[in-house]
């Protein structure tokens, strides 16, 4: 989170990469201080040795619990795992407010303890923010999450765009028409079927991925290309102003469906850009049903191929697209709205706790 927040001071990065601070500051009512991520890696080197992800950022948090009164961990699990263990023992008495992406530990397994199991350590939390409706209504309903006192504790907020950091690349979008599409990110994506969509069209592809999610093709197209190595955020955003239209193919297996792809889907919004997306339904923002975008199947290539030459001649509903996105970054899709969900529940923990 340090470098994040780094990158946003230098106007390198987008505030919703610091999930809320920015916005919250502003408001004045509650203060967000970053916790350094890591000083001991040998307690992180022991962490992954026992399944404790950020070990270390735990153990230091527990001498500085004066200087704080609210927790906030917005990856949930992957750095409050120990917490859980000693608030589950009372030993931690700190409440906890979290945002919930993926499908909660052990929520789908068809072992009825380990449902039992998740619930329990779920509602260790004080405060649930789900970045999914859908997601919410799954896991309510896996783990029979019924009773006054644990709904009161959760809700569910759409995490978007920074309001201000897009403004000089929507600028210079302006004179530029775009002569190529782009396709980045590295979580849960299905590059493969792009390419093979692309393998029939003679339009130009270039995808940002990682060493790791770098697609296994032994015979690239020769319009297609491939950038693996590291690129900073902005220099990222550079391409897309440059592109036609942002595609984001994905691949999860059905019981691990929960935001992938919205990431991406903000630099959609907040670019005015047209979109392919692979069909999530568990993300608040269709792309389809709002009319920036056009979605597909799992793995259709055809369906791929079908929607980007879609885009490409049709130019009408590609420029209503355009105006769409925008409309939905303004009114449905942003940072602002996003803090006022924060920012209710911090102060509604911050306030049953005082009492």
């Amino acid at each position: 989170m340090e470098n994040a927040y780094e990158l946003w001071k230098k106007g390198n990065s987008g505030s919703h990469h610091v999930w809320g601070k920015i916005e919250l500051e502003k408001r004045g009512k509650v203060e967000v201080i970053i916790f350094p991520h890591e000083k001991y890696t040998f307690l992180n080197k022991l962490g992954k040795i026992i399944g404790i992800k950020h070990l270390d950022q735990q153990v230091r948090i527990l001498g500085h619990s004066k200087a704080y009164d609210i927790l906030y961990a917005p990856y949930s699990l992957s750095n409050t795992r120990f917490l859980l263990l000693l608030k589950f023992l009372g030993l931690y008495r700190k409440p906890i407010l979290v945002t919930v992406h993926q499908p909660f530990l052990g929520m789908n397994s068809k072992n009825s303890f380990i449902r039992w199991l998740s619930r329990k350590v779920l509602l260790q939390y004080d405060g649930i923010l789900f970045l999914s409706e859908k997601l919410m209504e799954n896991t309510l309903k896996a783990l029979n999450i019924k009773d006054e006192k644990s709904l009161s504790k959760i809700d569910s907020a759409q995490w978007g765009p920074d309001i201000n950091f897009y403004q000089n690349f929507k600028t210079k979008m302006l004179n530029n028409n775009g002569g190529y599409f782009i396709s980045a990110g590295h979580t849960a994506r299905d590059y493969v079927t792009l390419i093979e969509a692309f393998r029939r069209m003679e339009h130009q592809l270039k995808i940002f991925c990682t060493p790791k999610s770098m697609p296994e093709v032994t015979d690239l197209p020769k319009n297609v290309t491939i950038h693996s190595e590291f690129i900073p955020y902005a220099e990222l955003m550079q391409f897309y102003v440059g592109a036609k239209a942002i595609l984001i193919p994905l691949k999860y297996p059905e019981r691990l469906e929960g935001c992938q792809g919205m990431t991406s889907l903000q630099d959609v919004v907040a670019l005015g850009k047209p979109t392919v997306i692979t069909k999530n339904p568990s993300i608040n923002i269709d792309a389809a049903r709002e009319g920036f975008g056009i979605t597909v199947a799992k793995g259709d290539v055809t369906g791929w191929v079908d929607a980007v030459e879609s885009l490409a001649k049709d130019r009408a509903s590609f420029q209503q697209m355009e105006e769409n996105a925008s409309r939905v970054y303004r009114d449905k899709f942003n940072s602002e709205l996003f803090a006022d969900k924060l920012e209710k529940a911090a102060l509604k923990i911050h306030n049953k706790h005082r009492k």
